[in-house]
């Protein structure tokens, strides 16, 4: 056996964060399993190796936490993604409902109406912001109303899902700022959600019902609440943004899109591929382990590098590149196994919808110069000036 080589830097830096793909092309180059010095886990780089790990979860567990440091794993310890079953199930079956496809085709005439309306209201404008004016719209428009919270947490929903990403990371600066935060979603949540305060009808409405029934433990619900908050935004946002980006960029890929509209699903899952809304989770090993020809001990934290893994040049021939007519089967933008995203076919609904109105409507796709949004677990853009003609 072998020791795994060493990679040295921090995964949470500004410099790492404004251009990591290059430094992920490093880690692939020394093999699928490194060790990280900088915050004593080891990483796992390459989709095959990630991908067992996510399968594996009696091996790899996330209910001692996915963050990269102590502190991020006990603070968030319990929602959806930081649990083992039976609660992960027990949580899932509270969430999953709504987000199935069949419950999800009753809204699916609503966001096609709101993706048209927005994207024909964009050729009036010299310039917008893909991501504030594009991106955030549909789903601060239709999922921020299914979830069902009174003004000040639909006010406040972005801002704590970023903190929610900032917390799995590290505690930095970043992450620091982020607990003061989620301290005050988590107060709102104590004594201001109720069901004279929530949307009649609103998956949050349906956690109280659920809890009034007793049918669901009280002591899930508000982790249940969280995880409807939290991730529904950053995520699909981060999407749209990779989507405008690479099509702005690719326009032979935008002709040929236009030429196929029947690859719009398609154009969207490599979106998801190449952006990777959630750079990297960990997991903690619940026995000795040994993955190519590396012994990993009990109790290790290991990062499940999915933007990594998502562009090694093993699975996705020219992974740097943007092609719609990619197979994108392997790709871990949604991840894997019992964890896999249970947002992820409204996520694909929303983007497609708005894809399919750029096709119908939009001839040329420019832009300016994009800022990237210094978060230490969501890749995106933070600003992305453009121009539809």
């Amino acid at each position: 056996m072998s020791l795994a080589p060493t990679y040295e830097a921090d995964l949470y830096c500004d410099e790492f964060i404004k251009n990591p793909w290059p430094r992920y092309a490093e880690m692939r180059a020394l093999g699928p399993v490194i060790w990280l010095p900088a915050h004593k886990n080891f990483a796992l780089t390459r989709n095959q190796e990630v991908r067992i790990a996510l399968k594996g979860h009696a091996q790899f567990c996330s209910g001692n936490g996915v963050a990269a440091d102590q502190f991020g794993c006990d603070y968030l310890q319990g929602n959806t993604v930081a649990s083992d079953q039976p609660r992960h199930t027990d949580l899932r079956k509270i969430m999953a409902p709504p987000l199935m496809p069949a419950q999800l085709e009753a809204i699916r005439p609503q966001i096609k109406q709101t993706a048209d309306a927005l994207v024909k209201s964009l050729f009036v404008r010299d310039q917008f912001d893909a991501v504030t004016d594009l991106a955030q719209h549909l789903p601060f428009v239709v999922v921020r109303e299914l979830i069902g919270l009174p003004d000040f947490g639909k006010e406040n929903m972005l801002k704590w899902a970023a903190a929610a990403f900032n917390v799995l990371g590290i505690q930095n600066d970043r992450g620091a700022q982020a607990v003061a935060d989620i301290n005050i979603m988590r107060q709102f949540l104590r004594d201001g959600i109720n069901r004279d305060t929530v949307k009649e009808g609103s998956w949050i409405r349906q956690i109280i019902d659920l809890v009034d029934e007793g049918k669901l433990d009280p002591e899930l619900a508000p982790f249940a609440m969280r995880d409807f908050i939290n991730p529904s935004l950053d995520t699909t946002i981060s999407a749209i943004g990779q989507l405008i980006w690479q099509l702005g960029q690719n326009p032979d890929q935008w002709e040929k899109l236009k030429a196929q509209p029947d690859s719009a699903l398609n154009a969207v899952h490599e979106a998801v591929r190449l952006g990777t809304p959630i750079r990297m989770f960990s997991r903690q090993t619940t026995q000795p382990i040994t993955i190519a020809d590396v012994d990993i001990p009990q109790g290790a934290r290991v990062m499940m590098m999915f933007a990594s893994a998502n562009r090694d040049e093993l699975v996705f021939e020219n992974p740097d590149q943007f092609d719609i007519t990619r197979n994108n089967r392997r790709h871990l933008g949604f991840g894997a196994g019992i964890h896999m995203c249970v947002g992820m076919h409204l996520a694909l609904m929303e983007m497609t919808a708005i894809l399919e109105s750029m096709i119908a409507h939009v001839n040329t796709i420019e832009f300016g110069t994009p800022k990237i949004a210094m978060n230490n677990t969501i890749c995106a853009f933070s600003t992305l000036p453009s121009r539809f003609s």
